[in-house]
């Protein structure tokens, strides 16, 4: 089976490592040259309705199989933002399902994560913009390798694992390289082959995270806040080093006058906790089957609109969105069926949404196993590996617009 990779983060401490660069002119040569600079998206065409606070940065972090391969696009494994609310001095990481059904602009609904094989880091910008409203100011796709390379160089990150993941870790080839197949239960120090199979883990049971998407998810942004806080712990020359290597896997719109500039606001805000959130809400989508057999995420995208507004911009009061918008009765479905799991008919009344929004991190997450049923997604994950299986087998990597009435399953599904 071909290794899925996960890529994700650097965005965040890759400018703070930066910060080491304002200060060290000795190496802005090595930083204008290391950046590998894309098309802005400021040029992408989303409308001016788009909510936006000149006191907010949002960075759009695209974790690809082709990083930043001119011409191919690939596939996103990973569809975050992370925030920078300088007013509320905080530090941000939402996590967008790659699964949510989305309308992509031209190419009719699919799964989100099949705007970026469609057209790139702009269409999947263009399609957050429509289907949630949010102004994104900056972008950064990462290639897997550039996961591994930092974790190597930090040395390692410590991470707690369950005696599930453990095991699954060691049986099967989410870590790579078979010498690095000897994990433990508990907590322990990763190396980056070993960190990157741990954020990969989609079909084990977290007591923490839950299961499926919800699982990885979580993974994905426990190992970046381990990963800042380790890349804190090292020297300013160390860290510039770090982040010069790493950026040649780095595609971004973000040219070193600017890094700096946005390195300084990041230190100036005098925290390195990360708050974090998933979209959907508990209690806020069904799960389901689209064009094609493929699984989805319907959602109810007034309630998770309403909810981004808050947690990004810090616009109204922290409520229960789900029970404030309809919860599940509200998700739109296209005419599809959509199953909801016996946590979910009753979230809506719970308060989740309200009472672990914010300043949730790595140690206390919005969802909780206790929050879902692990047992109805269990079994669902089973189904769904099956058919994304059957999916990717058989549909082919768009070239070309399509319509509406024509979308096919989202390209080559992954894992």
């Amino acid at each position: 089976m071909k290794i899925k990779q996960f890529k994700i983060i650097l965005s965040i401490f890759l400018v703070i490592g930066i910060a080491a660069g304002s200060v060290l002119g000795y190496y802005d040569a090595r930083l204008e040259a290391a950046i590998n600079t894309g098309d802005s998206l400021s040029d992408v065409e989303v409308g001016d309705d788009l909510l936006s606070d000149s006191d907010v940065i949002n960075i759009l972090l695209v974790g690809s199989d082709h990083g930043a391969i001119e011409g191919d696009h690939g596939r996103s494994d990973s569809i975050m933002i992370a925030t920078i609310n300088q007013d509320t001095k905080e530090l941000k990481l939402t996590s967008l399902m790659r699964d949510i059904y989305v309308e992509i602009p031209g190419h009719g609904h699919n799964k989100l994560n099949a705007a970026y094989a469609y057209g790139g880091v702009e269409l999947l910008y263009q399609t957050i913009a429509k289907n949630f409203g949010i102004k994104i100011d900056k972008y950064c796709v990462v290639d897997f390798s550039t996961f591994e390379k930092v974790i190597d160089k930090v040395g390692g990150i410590e991470i707690s694992l369950e005696e599930k993941e453990a095991e699954y870790l060691n049986s099967t080839n989410y870590i790579s390289k078979k010498k690095n197949r000897n994990v433990k239960v508990g907590k322990q120090t990763l190396n980056g082959n070993q960190a990157l199979g741990y954020a990969r883990i989609r079909y084990v049971v977290s007591q923490k995270y839950g299961d499926g998407d919800f699982g990885r998810t979580g993974r994905q942004r426990a190992v970046l806040q381990a990963a800042l806080n380790k890349v804190l712990d090292q020297s300013p020359t160390k860290i510039l080093d770090i982040a010069l290597s790493a950026l040649e896997d780095v595609s971004t719109d973000m040219d070193a006058s600017y890094l700096k500039s946005l390195v300084t606001k990041v230190v100036s805000l005098g925290t390195t906790e990360i708050d974090q959130e998933r979209i959907p809400l508990e209690g806020t989508y069904k799960q389901g089957r689209a064009q094609s057999n493929m699984f989805v995420f319907f959602i109810n995208f007034d309630a998770n609109k309403a909810a981004l507004e808050y947690f990004l911009f810090n616009k109204g009061s922290e409520k229960d969105w789900a029970k404030e918008y309809g919860g599940t009765s509200n998700v739109e479905t296209y005419g599809y069926s959509g199953s909801t799991s016996s946590s979910d008919s009753t979230s809506s009344t719970s308060s989740t949404s309200s009472t672990t929004y914010r300043r949730s991190t790595s140690t206390s997450t919005t969802s909780s196993a206790s929050e879902r049923s692990t047992s109805s997604t269990r079994a669902e994950s089973t189904t769904e590996r099956a058919t994304e299986a059957t999916t990717a087998a058989t549909t082919a990597r768009p070239t070309e617009a399509t319509t509406a009435a024509a979308t096919t399953a989202a390209p080559a599904a992954q894992e």
